[in-house]
């Protein structure tokens, strides 16, 4: 071996060797035993962290939730149980999880008592966050028990529980239990109750793994049939909490694709220069897009042309349902936007709505200009040919052989009785020179000669 790879190794060796500033396993193993059992004072405290907790998702309070999971000590029984498994004491490990179901009755109960009694039933967004687990969260309570038994096999104690707590969040789970119970939403039950088995199951494999590693000296030595056996099930427990987090996963990422590429379709294929996207909704679960426009109505022939896109964007099956307002004054507008400032009111007014109040505004200002246009040249025509009764002119779309679409301005007028040829061919001229363009169709009534 020379010099170079006796360095890396040394190296290699110095920065990560895990034996070198840790406590001697005695102290470790009476360290994980005394935040096993759960009476007294330990109790009391789970108690109250269930209540704040509770509170905090409630009330959708992410830093009251954070405090909850700081002085929870939900932690214990679960790393000794992880340590009883590693060293073979099979008296912790019965007591271990004696005392961690009495936490869980007693955590459920009292969450289940709190959103009983509490006047506000809504579920909120860190409530729900903890009814879908998956893969991730797999991860998380893995790579978080890694951290916490690293630190607490240590000389010198750290804050790494604590923050292991917060990471592997196992107290919100059971309080959101207790909302599934308190509501009668046993999906929000079962899946927050998955949440936590999750937690515990991979905290506790992660302590069986330092632990080994670190070779603690075992209580008993079984034989070699029993430590099969122990082993077989330790597999079997992980991969039956394993694999329904990673279906869950799957299903996470196939969601998260649709509204990537639904978003992707709505900006490029459902955007029209006349009509304003009030408001949409993405659904992936029932493939659906929920869209509301406001301004010139757009043809049903469009809107049709555009859904032949969809499979371009790998949404074939959506069904889309729009809904039209058609704007013909400024005081519908107005109205619309007020609801949208409504909504807001009491929070930050978003950057999307105000963009969107900007667009209405700026849709007032082109209505009230085209009204006046309308009248201005409505005056002027009656001028030119006193036989015009009505005039109306309004931009509109015209769906063109080809799938090709052309926006021309529509003009309708109305006679007291027809025109001659000679003042048919002045009023051409004049609608011409007064719109300035060539792009507009004469509807009249009755037909022009």
């Amino acid at each position: 071996m020379n010099k170079a790879t006796r360095f890396v190794k040394w190296f290699l060796w110095d920065r990560f060797n895990l034996h070198g500033d840790a406590a001697s396993p005695d102290e470790s193993i009476e360290s994980f035993k005394r935040n096993v059992d759960f009476k007294g004072t330990n109790l009391w405290i789970l108690i109250f962290a269930i209540f704040i907790a509770s509170i905090g998702l409630n009330v959708n309070s992410t830093a009251v939730i954070i405090g909850a999971m700081l002085i929870s000590p939900l932690m214990g029984p679960i790393m000794g149980f992880g340590l009883g498994i590693s060293i073979n004491d099979f008296q912790l490990v019965k007591r271990a999880l004696r005392n961690l179901a009495v936490a869980v009755f007693i955590s459920i109960c009292t969450s289940t008592l709190y959103f009983w009694l509490s006047p506000l039933s809504d579920a909120q967004s860190e409530l729900l966050a903890r009814t879908s687990p998956n893969l991730y969260d797999v991860l998380i309570a893995f790579f978080g028990g890694l951290a916490g038994v690293v630190a607490g096999t240590r000389k010198e104690k750290s804050n790494v529980i604590p923050g292991v707590a917060i990471a592997t969040a196992l107290m919100p789970p059971l309080c959101t239990a207790g909302y599934g119970i308190a509501s009668g939403q046993w999906s929000y039950f079962l899946g927050a109750f998955y949440l936590f088995i999750i937690n515990s199951v991979f905290i506790s494999l992660s302590v069986l793994l330092i632990v080994r590693f670190l070779n603690f000296p075992r209580v008993s030595y079984i034989n070699d049939k029993e430590r099969i056996r122990v082993r077989n099930y330790i597999w079997i427990i992980t991969l039956l909490t394993l694999l329904p987090s990673i279906y869950f996963a799957y299903r996470q990422v196939q969601k998260n694709i649709y509204q990537k590429n639904a978003q992707r379709f709505i900006d490029t294929e459902m955007q029209f220069n006349e009509a304003t996207l009030l408001r949409q909704k993405i659904d992936p679960n029932q493939r659906t897009l929920e869209l509301v426009y406001v301004g010139i109505m757009v043809p049903d022939s469009l809107i049709e042309v555009r859904k032949l896109e969809l499979p371009k964007y790998q949404l074939a099956g959506t069904d889309i349902r729009i809904r039209q307002i058609g704007i013909t004054d400024s005081a519908r507008i107005a109205q619309l936007k007020a609801s949208i400032t409504k909504e807001e009111q009491g929070t930050e007014l978003t950057k999307a709505n105000a963009e969107r109040i900007q667009e209405l505004e700026n849709q007032v200002k082109r209505y009230q200009e085209t009204e006046l246009e309308r009248k201005n040249m409505f005056l002027e025509a009656q001028a030119i040919q006193p036989k015009i009764t009505s005039l109306a002119l309004e931009n509109t779309i015209f769906e063109r052989a080809g799938n090709k679409t052309d926006t021309l301005q529509l003009i309708y007028l109305e006679f007291r009785r027809k025109l001659s040829a000679t003042e048919a061919k002045q009023l051409r001229t004049w609608v011409e020179a007064r719109l300035k363009t060539k792009k507009f169709k004469l509807i009249t009534e009755p037909d022009l000669p």
